[in-house]
């Protein structure tokens, strides 16, 4: 037990990171985002697996479920992903199964209005080690697909339709997720259990935690038809409505897969965003147009960081850093250590898995991260440095009180 401990005071006093003052909430004035009345830039990784995991099979005896492969990730993986966005100048991370988890045993919800408490300790430990670092969250509440973490299907399969995405996501009947108002207002349930929990390690509500400035509506929402851009506009304002009236001081994002015209007069929403897959400046500088004409500001929430060239992937920087009503962006996505197994790393199936400090990576990989560091460090900090400046290191295991400085 002593050793222990002093192998901790250790690694605190030697740590690089910054433990975080108390945050403030982030407002936003028009298409600005604000925090204590200064311009806040949102960017960071996407890191889908915080809440419930895919990735990694368990030791014998923890949670897990087989049909899924889901499992509640390790506290040290969480901890080292706080510690890497704060050394790629990140101010944020965009959260999945934060706020998506719902339909198996090992969900916030497995069932209809079933709490599983249990799975809330994953979520409360990452949204405690994101205040901690400094770290602010975007979360999602609901996934257009039919993966692991749940989304839209389970809350058609619980309303009565037998839908799944592999055979059904062309049918018209998927529709119900937005217009059924026994779904809808089960939906809402969902969303008061998420908002309202208080946290373990803080003992604050979701609600109350400026930690997560931001909930999103859902990721990538679509209609029958993909690109339709059809979550219905009274369904957004439905849904945002019912987040500002659980949590006034958090922000809204539309999360419809693109820019819908017809959402853009909802003062509800705070946020517009869009994904790029593949990086298109073209269609980047027509969504930031469209919004910026409607007083909001414009976020990228996904992009491919690896794939296509280098040029036209700096090309998409310099356009967010220099327009000022581009809160920000976050790539898809961030892996790291297998922790408290500093051997090895967690990998990803869609080829996208960005692995900090991989002694494996390539120097293309190795080169686009440098690059994406520099663009974060400029929006966040308003620095410029050198596109080959090295990579700060993130030592395995983190430690999970950074020191003060």
């Amino acid at each position: 037990m002593r050793l222990s401990l002093l192998l901790f005071a250790v690694s605190a006093v030697a740590s690089p990171f910054r433990r975080a003052a108390k945050l403030s909430p982030v407002t936003r004035n028009g298409t600005t985002l604000l925090v204590d009345g200064k311009a806040w830039k949102a960017v960071g990784p996407n890191v889908y697996w915080l809440g419930l995991d895919e990735n990694v099979t368990p030791p014998a005896g923890e949670p897990f479920y087989a049909p899924t492969k889901a499992s509640y990730p390790t506290k040290e993986r969480t901890t080292e992903v706080m510690a890497t966005a704060q050394a790629l100048g990140g101010t944020m991370i965009r959260a999945h199964t934060l706020g998506v988890s719902t339909g198996n045993p090992l969900s916030v919800w497995p069932e209809p209005r079933v709490v599983n408490e249990k799975a809330f300790d994953s979520i409360d430990w990452a949204i405690y080690q994101a205040g901690v670092y400094g770290i602010r969250l975007m979360v999602p509440l609901v996934d257009n697909y039919d993966y692991y973490h749940g989304g839209k299907y389970n809350f058609l399969r619980w309303g009565g339709f037998d839908l799944n995405q592999r055979r059904d996501e062309k049918n018209p009947l998927v529709q119900q997720f937005y217009t059924n108002a026994t779904i809808v207002a089960m939906f809402k349930d969902y969303i008061r259990t998420i908002i309202t929990h208080r946290n373990q390690y803080n003992n604050l509500t979701y609600a109350e935690d400026p930690t997560i400035f931001a909930y999103e509506t859902g990721n990538e929402l679509l209609g029958p038809v993909w690109g339709d851009m059809n979550s219905p506009a009274a369904w957004v304002q439905d849904i945002a409505k019912y987040v500002k009236s659980l949590a006034p001081q958090k922000l809204v994002v539309d999360g419809t897969y693109g820019i819908n015209k017809t959402h853009l007069s909802i003062e509800e929403v705070d946020i517009f965003s869009d994904h790029m897959y593949p990086v298109d400046t073209n269609k980047l500088q027509s969504d930031i147009k469209l919004v910026e004409a409607a007083g909001r500001p414009f976020f990228c929430g996904e992009y491919d960081w690896v794939g296509g060239n280098t040029a036209n992937l700096q090309s998409m920087f310099k356009i967010i850093e220099d327009t000022p009503s581009v809160a920000g962006d976050t790539f898809w996505s961030q892996f790291g250590h297998n922790a408290p197994d500093c051997t090895k790393y967690v990998d990803h199936s869609d080829g996208l898995a960005l692995q900090y400090g991989n002694p494996k990576n390539t120097a293309n990989q190795n080169s686009r991260i440098q690059l994406i560091r520099k663009h974060f460090v400029k929006m966040s900090q308003g620095k410029d440095i050198a596109a080959n400046d090295p990579l700060p290191t993130v030592p395995c295991p983190v430690p999970t009180s950074p020191s003060v400085r």
